[in-house]
């Protein structure tokens, strides 16, 4: 038989095991809390990280959006003397224009606006007016305004691309307003 001092000793044991075993469970609970704590904290940066990469990506396709407004494209179609003009994606002008007669040659390709000159007088034709001119290759060849209108939609120049004088002018003004670097012109059959 047990005597009471071992009884004793033992009740003291198991009150100290319980002690120690509710310790142990704060101090797990303490962890657990701990852990719980440290992913919360994990998972906060990543929203963090992620929320500041989508700000990122979205900052660039302003940029790029803010750029491509920016931008002004001049497109001349020779096959049915139509020029458009297009401010980033969207259409502001669609102009019939005269391209070179037989015998001469309107140049196809990509180019960028050379020089502006608001009056422009042909050293090559008679001193012939080329009001609102933008120069886009060597040679002297040029967007400008004419006094020809009634022959706009038909070819009738000598190698330049023909405008009526109010069209030429607001085309020159937006090329002057964003720029040679801006503008690109595009002239196709």
């Amino acid at each position: 038989m047990l005597s009471w001092s071992k009884i004793s000793s033992l009740y003291i044991i198991f009150f100290l095991i319980l002690l120690r075993a509710n310790d142990l469970t704060y101090q797990f609970d303490k962890i657990d809390r701990e852990e719980d704590y440290i992913v919360n904290l994990l998972v906060a940066e990543n929203q963090r990280l992620a929320i500041k990469k989508e700000k990122e990506r979205l900052k660039k396709l302003e940029i790029e959006r803010r750029k491509r407004d920016r931008q002004i494209k001049i497109k001349i179609k020779l096959s049915n003397q139509v020029m458009r003009v297009f401010k980033g994606n969207k259409s502001l002008y669609k102009w019939r224009v005269s391209t070179a007669r037989r015998g001469y040659k309107t140049p196809t390709g990509r180019y960028k606006p050379i020089y502006l000159e608001k009056l422009h007088l042909s050293k090559e034709y008679k001193n012939a007016e080329m009001p609102y001119s933008i120069f886009f290759k060597k040679g002297g060849y040029a967007i400008h305004g004419t006094n020809a209108i009634n022959r706009l939609g038909r070819r009738a120049s000598h190698g330049c691309v023909r405008l009526n004088p109010k069209n030429a002018k607001r085309l020159y003004l937006l090329v002057l307003k964003y720029g040679k670097i801006n503008t690109s012109i595009e002239i196709e059959h």
